[in-house]
């Protein structure tokens, strides 16, 4: 009696088909991201901003450089640097994510998009919360959620399974910039400026 399990077997019977598999894998979730990435840049001309806040869209997404890696290690991600106007100069204090990759706490992949604040304004993702909250509400993604431990709000997170369209995901990301760039009032309560007093 063999002493291997059945998924040994299974592996050492289709090895070939599962390496293919994975190659597919990663290269459509590439391709997935970058249609979104696409997208958002033809929707309007950059810099996208406001007379106080700008987000800069990358040209380009980022991936797992390790093709021999585990599979949970792939992603196919944009990464949007948020900045705020203090004085002359728009100062990175974020960063906002959006793409495919592994959920730790799902065990699965996922369309996910997040706000990430720069280390030295911690306070942003407790504002920006409570923004997200009093301004999209219901029509926010059911998905969303403040990660107080990590200091980051996840404004989307759906699996990667058949419900999962070029449609929902774009129209995520559109929401989700769109909201950044009002939410001035919050960003400069973070950052410890107060806007009457500085326009004054």
């Amino acid at each position: 009696m063999s002493m291997l399990s059945e998924v040994s077997h299974l592996i050492g019977q289709r090895a070939g088909d599962l390496e293919k598999a994975q190659e597919i894998f990663i290269s459509e979730i590439r391709a997935f991201t970058t249609g979104i990435l696409g997208g958002i840049r033809r929707l309007r001309s950059e810099p996208w901003t406001t007379p106080r806040v700008r987000i800069d869209i990358p040209r380009d997404i980022e991936t797992e450089s390790k093709s021999s890696g585990y599979l949970r290690n792939q992603f196919a991600s944009a990464r949007c640097n948020l900045r705020f106007k203090r004085g002359t100069n728009y100062q990175v204090v974020g960063e906002i994510r959006f793409g495919i990759e592994f959920d730790e706490t799902s065990d699965s992949f996922s369309w996910q998009i997040s706000l990430v604040p720069a280390a030295r304004f911690r306070r942003i993702d407790d504002t920006v919360w409570a923004h997200w909250r009093a301004t999209i509400g219901s029509n926010a993604p059911s998905s969303a959620a403040h990660h107080d431990k990590t200091n980051t709000v996840r404004f989307a997170l759906r699996p990667v399974n058949q419900d999962l369209t070029p449609e929902i995901a774009f129209n995520d990301s559109k929401l989700v910039l769109e909201f950044m760039l009002t939410a001035d009032v919050p960003l400069a309560d973070a950052v410890g400026l107060d806007l009457p007093d500085e326009e004054a």
